[in-house]
């Protein structure tokens, strides 16, 4: 492939995005420091010692945080295929099977639970959809990347990163490594290191951003970036000016245009494009927390005193002795308590100290409607109320799922575009969702003449049998026809299972059909009911199941009669 881009312009793109993002960035490592309770620096310490003040941190944002994990944990979801015609039902169930089986396969919960702390925390997230061979067959990977391994295009506004030029990867790996598995760049790499400097001074494995090697360990930083150029992605891997190699993104979507495997996801995003998460709002309030609790606790042993020159004999001795639990205050010859000495009254400081913290806590409480979602809505307080005001905690929550549904929705693509691109052999797959017994499912599965036959009304299989002059044992019968399940033929939505929207035409004709059922049902009766079960939006085999089980309670209980009057019934209302 020829240089759609040239290395100079990507490495100036990726310069721009450090540079652009570098204060977001800091902010960001300072709100991952207060979730892990580093939440006062050392001069702020130092202040505080002078003063006698002790340091206190109480940290709140960790347990806001970790609610907001648990509530993802809680709320899972799995992806559901849906079809967009008719004919692609039992496709659509086959897929959502197989779309399920790599989200298993992959540990996708661990890598989304990631990239929602993430979210919370830094602001933005992400991972890739890709494929690789594993004995002998392809199979799909979802790889996670920290936040600070990721890079975006900084004129970027979309939450999805949709509308963004180029995207890229960053990880550390030793020279060595490096030159032994691209031996035509050894001496590039070598002039690379040795004319680089490391200035780093935080980082003990990841050295700083704005470097190309840790001379310290002898590692390179490598960037895998993504862009589009016409509408085409296209990839390079780089390091500074060493281009280590490059190509077409070698994945479609389903009409076949070019995709980037890259998927992230944002919270919230500043006029700036600047992207930040929750625990941004909380870090003025954690502070406020901190500072009123040291300093209303500093003041509980402390007091305050008055007195006419002369009325002690040491002042120093005086402050020693008012700090002590048992001390014991001298007034000098003739002084009187009240008169001459005495101390000075700091309840109203203490109280306003203590509401303005009360106050603080509330205000990270009330973020994320936590004690509402929880049921905290005191001892007298009915079922039903405690129900609404958890209704109404969901509202403010919602948009903080939805980016989380947004991004898993993208990652559920993704893997059901690599699943048509790259299974096309035949690939049965293993479900567990049957309580009874485990269930496995094909795709790409080849039909013989014989199963189609088989599978057809007895007069149409007879009539294509005499046509074809078919005779026992045949070798013609044993010849595939077709495919059952054909990963490449299916078209479908995807969608998650806990979204309340009417997902299909199906769908929608089953709502449909249930607002009639006050007026048809009392005539049809069980007839009805069968007319219910045929177009609901269930798995093609449960709803098999469940007609062939009413069928046979149907029969059994009418008798002949039954069976001729139900007939009736049918042809009446099929006109």
């Amino acid at each position: 492939m020829e240089d759609v881009v040239n290395i100079d312009r990507l490495n100036q793109w990726f310069q721009d995005a450090e540079d652009s993002s570098r204060e977001a960035r800091i902010l960001a490592e300072r709100d991952r420091d207060y979730v892990d309770g580093v939440q006062l620096t050392a001069e702020e310490v130092e202040v505080l010692k002078k003063r006698g003040q002790p340091a206190v941190v109480m940290n709140r944002i960790r347990r806001k945080v970790n609610w907001m994990k648990g509530l993802e944990a809680q709320r899972r979801t799995d992806p559901r295929g849906f079809p967009r015609t008719p004919q692609h039902q039992q496709g659509a169930d086959a897929m959502t099977d197989a779309i399920r089986f790599v989200v298993d396969n992959t540990n996708f919960d661990r890598v989304r639970s990631a990239v929602w702390e993430n979210l919370l925390v830094e602001g933005y997230g992400g991972a890739e959809v890709v494929h690789e061979e594993k004995r002998g067959r392809t199979e799909i990977a979802i790889n996670f990347y920290q936040w600070d391994r990721l890079g975006y295009d900084p004129h970027s506004r979309a939450q999805d990163f949709s509308d963004a030029r180029y995207l890229y990867a960053v990880v550390w790996r030793d020279a060595a490594q490096v030159r032994e598995q691209f031996p035509k760049l050894k001496d590039s790499i070598d002039e690379l290191v040795a004319n680089s400097t490391s200035d780093s001074d935080t980082y003990d494995d990841v050295p700083r951003r704005t470097n190309w090697v840790s001379s310290d360990r002898r590692r390179i930083r490598i960037v895998l970036m993504w862009y589009r150029d016409k509408g085409v992605w296209h990839w390079c891997r780089f390091t500074g000016p060493v281009k280590i190699d490059q190509g077409d993104s070698p994945y479609q979507d389903e009409d076949g245009g070019s995709v980037c495997p890259l998927v992230m996801q944002s919270l919230y995003i500043d006029r700036n494009g600047q992207r930040y998460g929750m625990v941004r709002d909380m870090i003025s309030p954690q502070d406020e927390i901190n500072k009123r609790r040291s300093k209303a606790l500093w003041q509980s042993t402390v007091r305050q005193t008055w007195g006419r020159q002369g009325a002690v004999s040491s002042i120093t001795k005086l402050k020693r002795q008012t700090a002590l639990a048992d001390g014991h205050i001298e007034l000098s010859g003739g002084a009187e308590f009240g008169k001459d000495f005495g101390f000075v009254p700091t309840g109203d400081q203490a109280a306003a100290h203590f509401q303005l913290l009360q106050e603080a806590k509330e205000e990270i409480d009330g973020m994320a409607a936590a004690g509402v979602l929880a049921g905290e809505a005191g001892e007298s307080t009915s079922g039903r109320a405690v129900l609404a005001r958890q209704q109404g905690g969901l509202v403010e929550v919602a948009p903080m799922m939805d980016a989380l549904a947004q991004f898993s929705r993208n990652i559920y693509r993704h893997i059901w575009w690599l699943i048509r691109q790259t299974w096309t052999e035949e690939r049965w797959v293993r479900v567990t969702d049957d309580q009874r017994n485990t269930r496995f499912v094909g795709v790409n599965q080849p039909v013989t003449l014989q199963q189609q036959l088989a599978e057809m009304p007895d007069e149409d299989a007879f009539a294509i049998a005499q046509q074809m002059q078919l005779q026992p044992g045949d070798p013609r019968l044993q010849m595939p026809v077709g495919r059952r399940n054909a990963v490449d033929e299916i078209d479908i939505d995807i969608v998650l299972e806990d979204v309340p929207d009417t997902v299909s035409v199906q769908g929608e004709t089953f709502d449909s059909l249930v607002q009639l059922a006050p007026i048809v049902a009392p005539q049809l009766g069980p007839v009805w009911l069968q007319l219910l079960l045929e177009v609901a939006p269930l798995r093609a085999d449960a709803r098999d199941k469940l007609l062939q089980a009413m069928q046979a309670a149907q029969q059994a209980q009418a008798g002949p009669a039954g069976v001729m009057q139900e007939a009736g019934a049918r042809k009446a209302m099929a006109e």
